[in-house]
Protein backbone atom coordinates (compact mmCIF):
# COMPACT_ATOMS: atom_id res chain seq x y z
CA UNK A 1 0.00 0.00 0.00
CA UNK A 2 2.42 2.40 1.28
CA UNK A 3 4.72 1.98 -2.48
CA UNK A 4 1.66 2.97 -4.25
CA UNK A 5 1.21 6.33 -2.21
CA UNK A 6 4.40 7.12 -2.34
CA UNK A 7 4.50 6.29 -6.34
CA UNK A 8 1.83 8.71 -6.12
CA UNK A 9 3.18 11.64 -4.16
CA UNK A 10 6.02 11.33 -6.59
CA UNK A 11 4.35 11.64 -9.67
CA UNK A 12 2.30 14.54 -8.42
CA UNK A 13 5.51 16.23 -7.37
CA UNK A 14 6.78 15.24 -10.31
CA UNK A 15 3.44 17.24 -12.38
CA UNK A 16 3.90 20.15 -9.87
CA UNK A 17 7.61 20.55 -10.92
CA UNK A 18 7.02 20.49 -14.84
CA UNK A 19 4.00 23.58 -13.55
CA UNK A 20 6.49 25.60 -12.13
CA UNK A 21 8.74 24.99 -14.72
CA UNK A 22 6.08 26.05 -17.29
CA UNK A 23 4.84 29.18 -15.48
CA UNK A 24 8.36 30.15 -14.42
CA UNK A 25 10.39 30.09 -17.66
CA UNK A 26 10.73 32.46 -20.35
CA UNK A 27 9.10 32.53 -23.22
CA UNK A 28 11.94 31.07 -26.39
CA UNK A 29 13.69 33.42 -27.89
CA UNK A 30 12.45 35.95 -25.88
CA UNK A 31 14.56 38.05 -22.72
CA UNK A 32 13.25 37.27 -19.62
CA UNK A 33 11.77 41.05 -18.78
CA UNK A 34 9.50 40.71 -22.01
CA UNK A 35 8.71 37.15 -21.32
CA UNK A 36 6.77 38.02 -18.05
CA UNK A 37 5.16 40.66 -19.97
CA UNK A 38 3.50 38.18 -21.64
CA UNK A 39 1.06 35.01 -20.99
CA UNK A 40 3.23 31.47 -21.40
CA UNK A 41 2.09 28.99 -23.70
CA UNK A 42 0.46 25.98 -22.34
CA UNK A 43 2.54 23.32 -22.53
CA UNK A 44 0.14 20.90 -22.22
CA UNK A 45 -1.51 22.29 -25.22
CA UNK A 46 -0.45 20.70 -28.73
CA UNK A 47 -2.66 22.32 -31.78
CA UNK A 48 -6.33 21.33 -31.31
CA UNK A 49 -5.43 19.03 -28.43
CA UNK A 50 -4.99 19.92 -25.01
CA UNK A 51 -3.92 17.71 -21.94
CA UNK A 52 -5.06 17.87 -18.34
CA UNK A 53 -4.77 16.42 -15.43
CA UNK A 54 -6.87 17.12 -11.76
CA UNK A 55 -5.44 15.38 -9.01
CA UNK A 56 -6.51 15.76 -5.42
CA UNK A 57 -4.73 13.77 -2.30
CA UNK A 58 -6.00 14.06 1.16
CA UNK A 59 -5.20 12.24 4.22
CA UNK A 60 -8.14 12.45 6.99
CA UNK A 61 -8.53 10.96 10.78
CA UNK A 62 -12.06 10.92 12.44
CA UNK A 63 -12.69 9.72 16.16
CA UNK A 64 -16.27 8.17 17.21
CA UNK A 65 -17.06 8.43 13.37
CA UNK A 66 -17.36 5.74 10.33
CA UNK A 67 -16.02 6.88 7.57
CA UNK A 68 -17.53 3.29 5.13
CA UNK A 69 -20.66 4.80 6.74
CA UNK A 70 -20.42 8.17 7.39
CA UNK A 71 -22.27 7.29 10.55
CA UNK A 72 -21.74 8.25 14.29
CA UNK A 73 -19.29 5.41 15.56
CA UNK A 74 -18.83 5.68 19.58
CA UNK A 75 -15.18 4.60 20.74
CA UNK A 76 -14.19 4.54 16.72
CA UNK A 77 -11.03 6.08 15.61
CA UNK A 78 -10.03 5.64 11.67
CA UNK A 79 -7.72 7.07 9.82
CA UNK A 80 -7.67 6.93 5.53
CA UNK A 81 -5.71 8.53 2.55
CA UNK A 82 -7.83 9.16 -0.48
CA UNK A 83 -6.12 9.66 -3.80
CA UNK A 84 -8.04 11.11 -7.15
CA UNK A 85 -6.63 11.07 -10.15
CA UNK A 86 -8.26 12.48 -13.32
CA UNK A 87 -6.35 12.44 -16.83
CA UNK A 88 -8.33 14.22 -19.72
CA UNK A 89 -7.65 14.87 -23.86
CA UNK A 90 -9.66 17.62 -24.63
CA UNK A 91 -10.06 18.42 -28.53
CA UNK A 92 -11.18 21.10 -30.69
CA UNK A 93 -11.07 20.81 -34.11
CA UNK A 94 -12.76 23.95 -34.74
CA UNK A 95 -14.80 26.63 -32.23
CA UNK A 96 -17.75 25.12 -33.27
CA UNK A 97 -16.62 21.65 -32.42
CA UNK A 98 -14.96 19.61 -29.32
CA UNK A 99 -14.52 16.77 -27.67
CA UNK A 100 -13.21 15.45 -24.07
CA UNK A 101 -12.37 12.02 -22.56
CA UNK A 102 -11.37 12.16 -18.84
CA UNK A 103 -10.28 9.17 -16.75
CA UNK A 104 -10.40 8.93 -13.07
CA UNK A 105 -8.60 7.06 -10.59
CA UNK A 106 -10.32 6.69 -7.11
CA UNK A 107 -8.25 4.90 -4.74
CA UNK A 108 -9.11 4.66 -0.45
CA UNK A 109 -6.44 3.69 1.72
CA UNK A 110 -8.03 2.84 5.51
CA UNK A 111 -8.70 -1.23 6.91
CA UNK A 112 -10.01 -2.57 3.33
CA UNK A 113 -8.31 -0.82 0.88
CA UNK A 114 -10.35 0.30 -2.50
CA UNK A 115 -8.95 1.29 -6.25
CA UNK A 116 -10.76 1.94 -9.26
CA UNK A 117 -10.43 3.47 -12.71
CA UNK A 118 -12.85 4.27 -14.72
CA UNK A 119 -14.35 6.51 -17.56
CA UNK A 120 -15.66 9.69 -15.63
CA UNK A 121 -16.41 12.06 -18.17
CA UNK A 122 -16.66 11.36 -22.55
CA UNK A 123 -18.63 13.24 -24.79
CA UNK A 124 -18.63 15.51 -27.70
CA UNK A 125 -19.63 19.07 -27.75
CA UNK A 126 -20.60 21.10 -31.06
CA UNK A 127 -22.85 23.87 -32.81
CA UNK A 128 -23.74 24.63 -36.41
CA UNK A 129 -21.89 27.94 -37.61
CA UNK A 130 -25.21 29.55 -38.20
CA UNK A 131 -26.46 28.80 -35.04
CA UNK A 132 -23.91 29.50 -32.53
CA UNK A 133 -26.86 30.13 -29.68
CA UNK A 134 -27.54 26.21 -29.84
CA UNK A 135 -25.34 23.66 -29.04
CA UNK A 136 -25.75 19.73 -27.97
CA UNK A 137 -23.35 18.04 -25.73
CA UNK A 138 -23.43 13.62 -25.80
CA UNK A 139 -21.86 11.21 -24.12
CA UNK A 140 -20.36 10.91 -19.62
CA UNK A 141 -21.06 14.53 -18.37
CA UNK A 142 -21.01 15.95 -15.30
CA UNK A 143 -24.78 17.93 -14.55
CA UNK A 144 -24.24 20.82 -11.97
CA UNK A 145 -26.17 24.07 -11.85
CA UNK A 146 -26.86 27.04 -9.55
CA UNK A 147 -24.97 26.60 -5.82
CA UNK A 148 -25.27 22.75 -6.19
CA UNK A 149 -28.41 22.95 -3.77
CA UNK A 150 -30.38 19.89 -6.00
CA UNK A 151 -27.72 19.10 -7.93
CA UNK A 152 -23.69 19.17 -7.43
CA UNK A 153 -20.86 17.16 -9.04
CA UNK A 154 -19.55 15.98 -5.52
CA UNK A 155 -16.18 17.37 -5.63
CA UNK A 156 -14.78 16.06 -2.21
CA UNK A 157 -14.98 12.64 -3.18
CA UNK A 158 -15.34 10.71 -6.27
CA UNK A 159 -17.64 12.74 -8.21
CA UNK A 160 -21.22 12.38 -10.23
CA UNK A 161 -21.45 11.94 -13.49
CA UNK A 162 -24.63 11.04 -16.08
CA UNK A 163 -24.65 9.20 -19.70
CA UNK A 164 -27.17 11.62 -21.06
CA UNK A 165 -27.96 14.68 -23.96
CA UNK A 166 -27.70 17.96 -22.65
CA UNK A 167 -29.10 20.68 -25.31
CA UNK A 168 -28.25 24.28 -24.75
CA UNK A 169 -30.28 27.20 -26.19
CA UNK A 170 -29.11 31.11 -25.59
CA UNK A 171 -31.18 32.92 -27.53
CA UNK A 172 -30.74 36.38 -26.29
CA UNK A 173 -28.18 37.89 -24.30
CA UNK A 174 -28.88 37.06 -20.40
CA UNK A 175 -31.62 34.22 -21.50
CA UNK A 176 -30.12 30.61 -21.42
CA UNK A 177 -32.06 27.22 -20.88
CA UNK A 178 -30.53 23.97 -20.80
CA UNK A 179 -32.65 20.62 -21.18
CA UNK A 180 -31.04 17.59 -19.89
CA UNK A 181 -31.70 13.73 -19.58
CA UNK A 182 -29.66 10.69 -18.93
CA UNK A 183 -28.49 8.06 -16.98
CA UNK A 184 -26.14 7.80 -13.50
CA UNK A 185 -22.91 6.36 -14.26
CA UNK A 186 -23.29 4.12 -11.57
CA UNK A 187 -19.47 3.83 -11.18
CA UNK A 188 -18.76 7.47 -10.12
CA UNK A 189 -22.32 7.42 -7.97
CA UNK A 190 -22.08 5.16 -5.11
CA UNK A 191 -24.23 2.28 -7.05
CA UNK A 192 -27.00 4.57 -7.51
CA UNK A 193 -29.52 3.65 -10.30
CA UNK A 194 -31.77 5.54 -12.04
CA UNK A 195 -31.79 8.56 -14.45
CA UNK A 196 -32.48 12.09 -13.96
CA UNK A 197 -34.39 14.03 -16.54
CA UNK A 198 -34.80 18.29 -16.09
CA UNK A 199 -34.61 21.70 -17.68
CA UNK A 200 -33.07 24.35 -16.03
CA UNK A 201 -33.05 28.00 -17.14
CA UNK A 202 -31.36 31.30 -16.50
CA UNK A 203 -32.60 34.73 -17.06
CA UNK A 204 -30.53 37.85 -15.99
CA UNK A 205 -33.13 40.47 -15.10
CA UNK A 206 -31.35 43.27 -13.97
CA UNK A 207 -27.79 44.46 -13.86
CA UNK A 208 -27.32 42.71 -10.49
CA UNK A 209 -30.59 40.13 -10.44
CA UNK A 210 -30.72 36.91 -11.95
CA UNK A 211 -33.46 34.80 -11.67
CA UNK A 212 -33.75 30.61 -12.52
CA UNK A 213 -36.34 28.18 -12.89
CA UNK A 214 -35.57 24.30 -12.98
CA UNK A 215 -37.51 21.09 -12.70
CA UNK A 216 -35.76 17.76 -12.46
CA UNK A 217 -37.54 14.09 -12.51
CA UNK A 218 -35.39 11.80 -10.63
CA UNK A 219 -35.70 8.41 -10.52
CA UNK A 220 -31.92 7.33 -8.80
CA UNK A 221 -31.67 6.06 -4.97
CA UNK A 222 -34.92 3.39 -6.20
CA UNK A 223 -35.84 2.04 -2.48
CA UNK A 224 -33.40 4.13 -0.91
CA UNK A 225 -34.64 7.40 0.06
CA UNK A 226 -38.03 6.79 1.33
CA UNK A 227 -39.16 3.66 3.39
CA UNK A 228 -40.68 1.11 1.90
CA UNK A 229 -41.62 -0.03 -1.63
CA UNK A 230 -39.58 0.95 -5.05
CA UNK A 231 -39.79 2.23 -8.47
CA UNK A 232 -39.19 5.75 -6.75
CA UNK A 233 -40.11 9.25 -9.68
CA UNK A 234 -39.43 12.39 -7.77
CA UNK A 235 -40.34 15.60 -9.35
CA UNK A 236 -38.30 18.60 -8.16
CA UNK A 237 -39.15 22.37 -9.36
CA UNK A 238 -38.29 25.45 -7.58
CA UNK A 239 -36.50 28.59 -8.50
CA UNK A 240 -33.03 30.33 -7.64
CA UNK A 241 -32.60 34.62 -7.25
CA UNK A 242 -29.63 35.87 -6.80
CA UNK A 243 -28.16 39.58 -6.22
CA UNK A 244 -26.17 42.47 -5.08
CA UNK A 245 -26.84 45.48 -3.64
CA UNK A 246 -24.24 47.56 -3.84
CA UNK A 247 -20.62 46.35 -4.03
CA UNK A 248 -20.27 44.47 -0.92
CA UNK A 249 -23.70 42.44 -0.15
CA UNK A 250 -25.14 39.54 -1.89
CA UNK A 251 -28.26 37.29 -1.12
CA UNK A 252 -29.27 34.07 -2.72
CA UNK A 253 -33.11 32.66 -2.36
CA UNK A 254 -33.36 29.06 -3.57
CA UNK A 255 -37.10 27.39 -2.33
CA UNK A 256 -37.68 23.98 -3.64
CA UNK A 257 -41.07 21.68 -4.02
CA UNK A 258 -40.96 18.21 -4.37
CA UNK A 259 -43.60 15.55 -5.22
CA UNK A 260 -44.09 12.50 -6.83
CA UNK A 261 -44.98 8.49 -5.91
CA UNK A 262 -43.36 5.80 -5.10
CA UNK A 263 -44.43 1.94 -5.03
CA UNK A 264 -45.80 0.36 -1.61
CA UNK A 265 -45.30 -3.64 -2.03
CA UNK A 266 -47.06 -3.94 -5.38
CA UNK A 267 -49.98 -3.09 -4.04
CA UNK A 268 -50.38 0.56 -4.64
CA UNK A 269 -48.66 3.76 -4.31
CA UNK A 270 -48.09 6.47 -1.61
CA UNK A 271 -47.37 10.01 -2.92
CA UNK A 272 -44.39 12.60 -2.34
CA UNK A 273 -45.19 16.04 -0.69
CA UNK A 274 -42.04 17.75 0.19
CA UNK A 275 -40.42 20.82 0.49
CA UNK A 276 -37.25 22.95 1.37
CA UNK A 277 -34.96 25.55 0.63
CA UNK A 278 -32.40 27.92 1.85
CA UNK A 279 -31.88 31.74 2.61
CA UNK A 280 -27.95 33.53 2.67
CA UNK A 281 -26.46 36.71 2.74
CA UNK A 282 -22.94 37.59 2.25
CA UNK A 283 -20.89 40.22 2.71
CA UNK A 284 -17.41 41.27 1.56
CA UNK A 285 -16.75 44.35 3.88
CA UNK A 286 -13.67 46.57 3.35
CA UNK A 287 -11.37 45.39 5.99
CA UNK A 288 -7.86 47.40 4.84
CA UNK A 289 -5.00 44.73 3.80
CA UNK A 290 -7.20 41.92 5.15
CA UNK A 291 -10.04 41.23 2.64
CA UNK A 292 -12.47 38.70 3.96
CA UNK A 293 -15.84 37.66 3.46
CA UNK A 294 -18.86 36.87 5.99
CA UNK A 295 -22.06 34.79 5.41
CA UNK A 296 -25.06 34.03 7.16
CA UNK A 297 -27.74 30.84 5.92
CA UNK A 298 -30.68 29.53 6.90
CA UNK A 299 -31.62 26.07 5.55
CA UNK A 300 -34.63 23.93 5.60
CA UNK A 301 -36.10 20.61 4.86
CA UNK A 302 -39.22 19.07 5.83
CA UNK A 303 -39.54 15.86 7.96
CA UNK A 304 -41.65 12.82 8.12
CA UNK A 305 -42.92 11.52 11.31
CA UNK A 306 -44.60 8.78 9.99
CA UNK A 307 -43.07 7.22 6.85
CA UNK A 308 -44.46 3.84 6.93
CA UNK A 309 -48.07 5.31 6.03
CA UNK A 310 -50.06 8.18 4.38
CA UNK A 311 -47.47 10.22 2.05
CA UNK A 312 -44.13 11.13 2.07
CA UNK A 313 -43.43 13.76 3.37
CA UNK A 314 -39.23 14.30 3.90
CA UNK A 315 -37.17 16.41 1.45
CA UNK A 316 -34.29 15.44 -0.12
CA UNK A 317 -31.25 17.24 -1.88
CA UNK A 318 -29.39 13.88 -3.10
CA UNK A 319 -26.20 14.44 -5.07
CA UNK A 320 -25.66 17.71 -3.30
CA UNK A 321 -22.32 19.72 -3.51
CA UNK A 322 -22.89 22.63 -0.85
CA UNK A 323 -21.89 23.20 2.49
CA UNK A 324 -24.70 24.47 3.85
CA UNK A 325 -24.57 21.15 5.59
CA UNK A 326 -20.98 21.57 7.05
CA UNK A 327 -18.00 19.85 6.09
CA UNK A 328 -17.71 17.00 7.99
CA UNK A 329 -20.32 14.25 6.17
CA UNK A 330 -21.84 13.67 9.82
CA UNK A 331 -24.93 15.55 7.74
CA UNK A 332 -25.78 13.92 4.07
CA UNK A 333 -28.75 16.35 3.45
CA UNK A 334 -31.84 18.24 5.12
CA UNK A 335 -33.63 15.05 4.74
CA UNK A 336 -32.39 14.45 8.62
CA UNK A 337 -30.04 11.35 9.87
CA UNK A 338 -29.83 8.15 11.34
CA UNK A 339 -27.98 6.85 14.21
CA UNK A 340 -28.32 3.06 15.24
CA UNK A 341 -29.42 2.38 19.37
CA UNK A 342 -27.84 -0.17 21.40
CA UNK A 343 -30.29 -2.94 20.45
CA UNK A 344 -29.21 -2.17 16.71
CA UNK A 345 -32.30 -0.27 15.30
CA UNK A 346 -32.06 2.64 13.64
CA UNK A 347 -33.48 6.05 15.12
CA UNK A 348 -34.21 8.53 12.74
CA UNK A 349 -34.28 12.83 13.32
CA UNK A 350 -36.15 13.50 9.91
CA UNK A 351 -36.19 16.89 8.70
CA UNK A 352 -33.65 19.84 9.41
CA UNK A 353 -33.71 23.49 10.14
CA UNK A 354 -29.67 24.46 9.78
CA UNK A 355 -28.47 27.70 10.93
CA UNK A 356 -25.07 28.74 9.22
CA UNK A 357 -22.29 31.93 10.20
CA UNK A 358 -19.13 32.29 9.43
CA UNK A 359 -16.64 34.20 6.88
CA UNK A 360 -12.96 33.82 6.09
CA UNK A 361 -10.17 36.52 5.72
CA UNK A 362 -7.09 36.43 3.42
CA UNK A 363 -4.02 36.84 5.99
CA UNK A 364 -1.74 37.36 2.94
CA UNK A 365 -2.19 36.86 -0.84
CA UNK A 366 -1.54 32.84 -0.44
CA UNK A 367 -3.37 32.40 2.81
CA UNK A 368 -6.88 32.28 3.55
CA UNK A 369 -7.72 31.44 6.89
CA UNK A 370 -12.06 30.55 7.54
CA UNK A 371 -14.11 29.64 10.15
CA UNK A 372 -18.13 28.42 9.97
CA UNK A 373 -20.48 26.90 12.41
CA UNK A 374 -23.94 25.09 11.80
CA UNK A 375 -26.69 24.67 13.78
CA UNK A 376 -28.37 21.39 13.58
CA UNK A 377 -32.06 20.73 14.88
CA UNK A 378 -34.68 18.15 13.65
CA UNK A 379 -38.13 18.38 12.38
CA UNK A 380 -39.58 15.56 13.66
CA UNK A 381 -38.01 13.01 15.93
CA UNK A 382 -39.26 10.20 17.83
CA UNK A 383 -41.34 10.45 20.58
CA UNK A 384 -38.71 11.10 23.82
CA UNK A 385 -36.17 12.00 21.64
CA UNK A 386 -34.41 14.84 21.31
CA UNK A 387 -34.42 17.21 17.98
CA UNK A 388 -31.39 19.15 18.76
CA UNK A 389 -28.79 17.42 16.75
CA UNK A 390 -25.62 19.58 17.46
CA UNK A 391 -23.42 22.32 16.23
CA UNK A 392 -20.50 21.71 13.38
CA UNK A 393 -17.68 23.91 13.42
CA UNK A 394 -14.80 24.10 10.77
CA UNK A 395 -11.41 25.45 10.78
CA UNK A 396 -9.94 25.72 7.35
CA UNK A 397 -6.17 27.12 6.17
CA UNK A 398 -6.09 27.41 2.29
CA UNK A 399 -2.64 28.12 1.08
CA UNK A 400 -2.32 28.97 -2.44
CA UNK A 401 0.81 27.93 -3.96
CA UNK A 402 0.25 28.37 -7.49
CA UNK A 403 -2.88 29.60 -9.62
CA UNK A 404 -3.13 26.16 -9.73
CA UNK A 405 -1.91 24.33 -6.50
CA UNK A 406 -3.12 24.40 -3.41
CA UNK A 407 -2.92 22.54 0.32
CA UNK A 408 -5.85 22.65 3.05
CA UNK A 409 -5.46 22.22 6.63
CA UNK A 410 -8.70 21.35 8.46
CA UNK A 411 -9.68 20.99 11.88
CA UNK A 412 -13.50 20.51 12.91
CA UNK A 413 -15.56 19.29 15.55
CA UNK A 414 -19.51 18.23 15.95
CA UNK A 415 -20.60 19.13 19.35
CA UNK A 416 -23.28 16.28 19.55
CA UNK A 417 -26.65 17.33 20.93
CA UNK A 418 -29.66 15.76 22.93
CA UNK A 419 -30.70 13.40 20.31
CA UNK A 420 -27.19 11.45 19.77
CA UNK A 421 -27.50 10.40 23.64
CA UNK A 422 -31.38 10.30 23.66
CA UNK A 423 -30.67 7.64 20.65
CA UNK A 424 -27.86 6.23 20.62
CA UNK A 425 -27.22 6.25 24.76
CA UNK A 426 -23.54 8.46 23.77
CA UNK A 427 -23.28 12.01 23.49
CA UNK A 428 -19.68 11.64 22.85
CA UNK A 429 -18.70 14.56 20.29
CA UNK A 430 -17.13 13.53 16.96
CA UNK A 431 -13.51 14.84 15.36
CA UNK A 432 -12.66 15.17 12.08
CA UNK A 433 -9.48 16.60 10.48
CA UNK A 434 -7.67 16.25 7.28
CA UNK A 435 -4.63 17.59 5.26
CA UNK A 436 -5.51 18.17 0.98
CA UNK A 437 -2.98 19.12 -1.91
CA UNK A 438 -5.47 19.91 -5.00
CA UNK A 439 -3.80 20.77 -8.18
CA UNK A 440 -5.38 20.84 -11.78
CA UNK A 441 -3.34 21.65 -14.77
Amino acid sequence: MWKRILWTVFALSILAGVSFAAQDAPLPGKPPGEAAANDPPDPLKFGPVKLGLDSMARGENATNFSFGSFSFAPGNDEGRILFRLRPSVTVMPSENLSARVEGQWYALYDDADSSLFTLYQGYAEGSLPAARWISARAGRQELSYGSNFLLGADTFFDGLSFDAVKLSVAPVDGLSLDLFGGRYAKQVSDGIEGTLYGVYGTYAAGKNVTVDLFGLRDTGDDGVIHVGGDHERTWSVGTRLTGKVGKEVAYELEPVYQFGRKNRDGLGHNHIRAYGGHADLTVDPALGRYPGTFFLSYAYGSGDGNPEEGKFTEFHNPNNDTSLIGDMSVIGDLSGLSVVDPAGNDVRASGLHVLTAGGGIDVTEKLNVSLDGHYFRAVKAPAGISKEIGIETNLILTCKIKENISVLLSGNRFFTGGFFKDASGSGKDISYAYLQAQATF
